[in-house]
């Protein structure tokens, strides 16, 4: 395995030529995207309906937990709201990367018939999970209508959050789909850091708990780029968030901060995956 040069360190190193290759082999990309969605929705009596539900019942599952049993609280909104605008984003996320870990093996046959660029696979994936995840969106907006929710001008900051979140999920997926060659554990950690990534993320709970719990952890916590991303959602969802967001997080710095990172990852997945592509072959 070659050693990392001190120029492929820097940002954006080779990035035009990773972005010009997406683009040649973009109707590649769509085609995989479709075939995944079809042979996914094929069996099932419910078909594509499920990408709506399941992120759906999550929501009613976790609302019966936190707020029926544990009696978790969140002010200005419903608690079923609240819920919903970050599970939707977070089932788009999750099942991306969990789907991606091992996109590289599962397509053996087609790696070892033909040359593409291997890196095509994972992104089609996520876009295949971005396709889900369009109208399971377009539902949880009908929802907030029904529950009469006040949209704000903000709202254009939806698609804003939904490309940094994409973004971020493609550098994910990339990672750990090439990490899982050389290492097969990888679908087992990858399982139980999603899991544990949720819970440490806040889905179920305000940022004025975490505020109140230490201002101290408040600065780690606001590392997860979660944090930010779902801060993002509600900003662009519910009408006055920003107004319920605690002095000591400064809603700005966070989303400057999701981003920041969301591209750095992003960057990243491409230096990682580039490194591992040449051994594909002889693992798969």
């Amino acid at each position: 395995m070659g050693e990392i040069r001190p120029e492929e360190l820097l940002i954006g190193y080779d990035m035009i030529n990773h972005i010009k290759i997406l683009g040649r082999y973009r109707h590649l990309i769509w085609d995989l995207a479709i075939k995944d969605i079809k042979v996914r929705y094929r069996t099932p009596v419910l078909g594509f309906l499920w990408a709506i539900f399941i992120p759906l019942i999550m929501v009613f599952i976790f609302k019966f937990v936190f707020s029926t049993i544990l009696r978790s609280r969140v002010e200005n909104y419903p608690f079923f709201i609240y819920l919903m605008t970050a599970i939707f984003p977070w089932t788009y996320f999750s099942t991306s990367v969990s789907t991606a870990t091992e996109s590289i093996s599962n397509n053996r046959d087609l790696i070892k018939k033909t040359y593409f660029p291997r890196q095509i696979i994972p992104v089609s994936i996520v876009l295949a999970n971005l396709i889900n995840f369009i109208p399971a969106l377009v539902v949880m907006l009908m929802i907030l209508i029904l529950f009469r929710m006040q949209f704000s001008v903000l709202i254009i900051l939806l698609p804003v959050a939904l490309l940094i979140q994409t973004i971020f999920t493609i550098g994910v997926a990339l990672i750990v789909s090439s990490l899982q060659i050389v290492l097969r554990d990888v679908k087992y950690i990858v399982q139980l850091l999603l899991m544990a990534w949720l819970y440490f993320s806040p889905g179920f709970y305000s940022l004025t708990m975490v505020a109140n719990f230490s201002e101290r952890f408040l600065k780690i916590y606001s590392l997860n780029p979660f944090v930010g991303l779902f801060s993002l959602y509600r900003i662009a969802l519910l009408k006055d968030y920003i107004e319920t967001i605690p002095p000591a997080i400064n809603i700005f710095t966070l989303s400057i901060s999701a981003v920041v990172i969301s591209i750095g990852v992003f960057l990243l997945g491409f230096l990682i995956f580039k490194r591992f592509e040449s051994r594909f072959y002889d693992l798969i």
